[in-house]
C-alpha cells in the first residue's frame, strides 16, 4: 500500500457514508471499473468518489483489496457513529459546513430503503420535497407526518407531488379531530436521524433561523420510528 493510496482512502470515507460505500465495494467485486462502481452514488459525490477509487485501487494494486478495506471501514463507523452535527439555516456564515437545505437534500438523495419526516408545512416545489419525489421514483418507502389542522392544503400539496408517499395526519383519538402536528424530523432508513426546527418549505430553510442536530446511528431513529408507530397504533396518526 502506498502513501499515495492512503491519502486518498481517508478523504473517500469522509466523502462517503457506511451503505455508500458497500455500494462501491459491490461495484468493484462486480467489475471493477471505479467509474462504474461509483456510478449509484449522488451526482455530487460521484466525479470526486471516483477520482478517489481509481487512486486507492492504485495504492492497492488490487480492486478486491479495496472493496475489502471499503467494507471494513463502513462496519466500524456503523459501530462507532460520528457525534452529533449541528444543522443551521440562513443565513450564511463565513466556516459554515452544514446547512439545513443540503444535509435534507442530501439525506433523502442516499437514501436506500425508507424515508420517515414530519413537516408543520410545506410546498411541492420545496427542494425537500422535489427530493421526496426522487426517492419515490427509485422505489423508497415514504411517509410524511403533515399538519392537517392548519396547513391542509400545504400538507395536500406534498401528497401531490410525491408519488406513492403515505401521508399521515395527527388526530385526538376519541374525537377524530384534526390536532396541530408541529414536529419536525427526518428519519432515513432506520438509521440516520435530523431533528429540527425548520418545516420542510423553502422559507424555513432560506430565509428562516432554524437549528437542529443530525445523528447517525440507529439509537435515535428508532426510537423516533417507534414512537410514531405507537401514535399510529393508538389512532392519534391517520392517512386522510
Amino acid at each position: 500500500m502506498t502513501e499515495a493510496g492512503l491519502a486518498c482512502l481517508e478523504p473517500l470515507a469522509a466523502l462517503l457514508g457506511p451503505s455508500e460505500l458497500r455500494r462501491v465495494a459491490d461495484g468493484l467485486d462486480i467489475d471493477r471499473a471505479p467509474r462504474r462502481a461509483t456510478r449509484s452514488l449522488a451526482p455530487e459525490k460521484r466525479d470526486r468518489a471516483e477520482e478517489l477509487v481509481r487512486g486507492v485501487i492504485d495504492g492497492f494494486g488490487n480492486h478486491r483489496a479495496v472493496a475489502a478495506a471499503l467494507r471494513a471501514i463502513a462496519s466500524t463507523a456503523e459501530r462507532v457513529p460520528p457525534p452529533p452535527t449541528l444543522v443551521w439555516s440562513s443565513p450564511q456564515l463565513p466556516g459554515d459546513s452544514v446547512r439545513t437545505t443540503s444535509a435534507i437534500v442530501r439525506m433523502i438523495d442516499d437514501a436506500e430503503e425508507s424515508v420517515l419526516a414530519s413537516t408543520y408545512s410545506g410546498g411541492a416545489t420545496a427542494p425537500f420535497v422535489e427530493a421526496l419525489a426522487r426517492a419515490a421514483q427509485r422505489r423508497v418507502r415514504i411517509t410524511v407526518v403533515a399538519d392537517v389542522s392548519n396547513c391542509r392544503e400545504s400538507a395536500e400539496a406534498i401528497g401531490r407531488a410525491v408519488p406513492r408517499v403515505r401521508m399521515l395526519g395527527f388526530y385526538d383519538a376519541d374525537s377524530g379531530q384534526p390536532r396541530l402536528q408541529h414536529s419536525k424530523v427526518l428519519v432515513i432508513d432506520g438509521r440516520i436521524a435530523l431533528v429540527t426546527s425548520a418545516n420542510l418549505s423553502y422559507a424555513a430553510v432560506e430565509k428562516n433561523l432554524e437549528a437542529g442536530l443530525l445523528v447517525h446511528g440507529t439509537h435515535v431513529a428508532s426510537q423516533i420510528t417507534r414512537r410514531f408507530a405507537d401514535l399510529v397504533a393508538n389512532g392519534n396518526l391517520r392517512s386522510w
